[in-house]
């Protein structure tokens, strides 16, 4: 049941089973992508960084969403359902994931932000993250917060970025 190719569609989980349902969905051939932001433990006696879900309770999965595909996906432990928008399931956009993608790849400082539907949209244009896309949030002179929203999910990241490594991008059609 592999799929190559196909649309990413945001999968809901319990709380704390985002990586057991990707390890169940990659192990049926499903492409997956849990987005991981690393943190330092809270350990008295040492630090240590961890991986934990930057989006609680939800996965992306690429695939063509047959019914059969649907199923496999619900019947995986710990799916809550895949989310939908007007009754359907919704297609996260190809952009917003891999800006999700690249940003995670390179920041240690990412932390979860409230989902902005106001804001000027920029992509990145310098740096290391070129080519992530999100909303910016102006926190202090020349000190920007980028974030990256997902759409239907209702998350997203925020990360600092100097205010010179963005600019603005066309808006969504």
């Amino acid at each position: 049941m592999s799929e190559a190719s196909g649309d990413w569609y945001a999968v809901y989980t319990r709380s704390r089973h985002e990586k057991q349902v990707a390890s169940f969905l990659e192990r049926h051939n499903l492409e997956t992508y849990l987005p991981l932001r690393r943190v330092w433990s809270s350990r008295q006696d040492r630090k240590v960084t961890l991986q934990v879900p930057a989006l609680p309770g939800y996965l992306f999965v690429r695939c063509v969403l047959y019914a059969e595909t649907r199923a496999l996906i619900k019947r995986a432990s710990g799916v809550v359902r895949v989310v939908e928008n007007t009754g359907r399931p919704a297609i996260i956009p190809d952009g917003q994931v891999r800006s999700l993608q690249i940003a995670l790849s390179h920041a240690f400082n990412a932390e979860g932000h409230p989902y902005l539907r106001v804001g000027d949209r920029v992509r990145v244009v310098r740096g290391p993250m070129v080519g992530a896309e999100g909303y910016l949030v102006r926190i202090a002179e020349n000190r920007h917060r980028l974030v990256i929203a997902v759409d239907y999910v209702n998350q997203a990241l925020s990360l600092e970025i100097d205010g010179n490594c963005v600019e603005a991008a066309e808006p969504r059609g």
